[in-house]
């Protein structure tokens, strides 16, 4: 959004505000930011040069012609959101809280602001390029079987004990896109990812996950499939060679699963990105499913976070995010998983009534699965 910002005002409230050198600050040269942090954010500060003027925070505001936005990202004192509210009022401003400590989703919520900046012509051409680039990518597939893989414990077995998958087209998510081991077995062609904190957010370990999604997309056979609104984002950390190769998909709430994304291209939005977008991929192009990696939980172990394939170095490298996006981890993973079951249940359900083969090959607490479970 940095090319449709006029100024970036920043109230400061230290008694040191006149060495603030903001030209430092956003140079690369001299990064000001923790080791928690993707240091590729750097390279960003530059495109703000200009832009940002720090001030007083005991100065008024009058002297601002206009304030479209206020974006709060400490609501440590509610006289902070009080003020900013009072601002929007007077400005007739959006306020967005972004708080990371007591927001649970604040990168996502800095992204629907950052698309509120957009016209509507221009979301719609987003919205065209990505259905145009979904259909010819997607004639390559159409009506061979796909093996969608999860990442839960099971899918390391898979590939330790190298299970023949057959001639299946190979559909991967999330953390498996930077787990060299399973690319090198499986193959993909699809891959899946969109979680706006792991793989869009500001830590550490999210910078390692796009590295590891560039580096996976150098094979020109693999294409991206992501929620819509994070494709001008991917496009921005990939090599110019791979956004032909990276697909948005749009979501919102409905009450039933859409299938055939040539009818609407349009996902049902959910917590999960099985249920979300691989699944939906997978159906519109295939009526021979199998599904590979996808554990679960007993439902006695669902008030903790997945269990994961390589499980110590996943756990180890994205304990980070944990303390980067505080709010974020501050979720009831019980309601999670309990709708993440009657999800796919409905999904499957669905997938089945209209002729699709739906086969599980390895085994799931997952209810909707552990029913479809075929041995191999």
């Amino acid at each position: 959004m940095v090319d449709r910002l006029t100024s970036l005002v920043f109230p400061y409230s230290g008694d040191d505000l006149v060495q603030i050198d903001v030209g430092a600050c956003l140079s690369p040269d001299t990064p000001f930011i923790s080791e928690d942090f993707d240091p590729a954010i750097t390279n960003i500060g530059p495109k703000f040069s200009g832009l940002v003027n720090v001030r007083a925070n005991s100065e008024s505001y009058e002297d601002l012609e206009r304030v479209d936005a206020i974006l709060v990202w400490n609501m440590a004192k509610p006289s902070i959101v009080s003020e900013a509210q009072q601002l929007g009022h007077r400005y007739n401003a959006e306020v967005v809280l972004i708080d990371p400590i007591r927001v649970q989703q604040e990168t996502l919520d800095a992204i629907r602001f950052a698309y509120s900046l957009w016209t509507a012509d221009e979301l719609k051409q987003l919205v065209e390029e990505s259905y145009i680039k979904f259909e010819q990518h997607a004639a390559r597939w159409q009506g061979k079987a796909i093996s969608a893989f999860g990442n839960g414990p099971s899918l390391g077995q898979v590939v330790e004990d190298e299970i023949d998958l057959g001639p299946s087209v190979k559909a991967i998510c999330n953390s498996t896109i930077g787990d060299a081991n399973a690319l090198n077995f499986l193959q993909p062609e699809l891959l899946f990812c969109g979680d706006p904190v792991q793989h869009c957010g500001v830590s550490k370990y999210a910078g390692q996950f796009r590295k590891g999604l560039a580096a996976a997309l150098s094979n020109s056979n693999r294409v991206l499939f992501t929620q819509l609104g994070y494709v001008p984002y991917f496009r921005f950390v990939t090599p110019p060679d791979c956004h032909d190769r990276i697909v948005g998909i749009g979501n919102d709430r409905r009450p039933s699963f859409n299938l055939d994304l040539r009818s609407e291209f349009l996902t049902a939005a959910t917590a999960n990105i099985f249920t979300m977008l691989v699944l939906p991929v997978a159906c519109t192009v295939s009526n021979d499913i199998q599904i590979f990696g996808c554990d679960g939980m007993a439902y006695s172990d669902s008030t903790k976070p997945w269990a994961h394939s390589n499980e110590d170095d996943y756990m180890g490298r994205m304990s980070v995010t944990h303390r980067v996006h505080e709010g974020f981890w501050q979720r009831n993973y019980e309601e999670e998983y309990w709708s993440y079951c009657r999800d796919l249940s409905e999904l499957l359900d669905s997938a089945e009534q209209q002729g699709r083969r739906i086969q599980v090959r390895t085994p799931s607490f997952v209810p909707a699965l552990a029913k479809r479970f075929v041995l191999a």
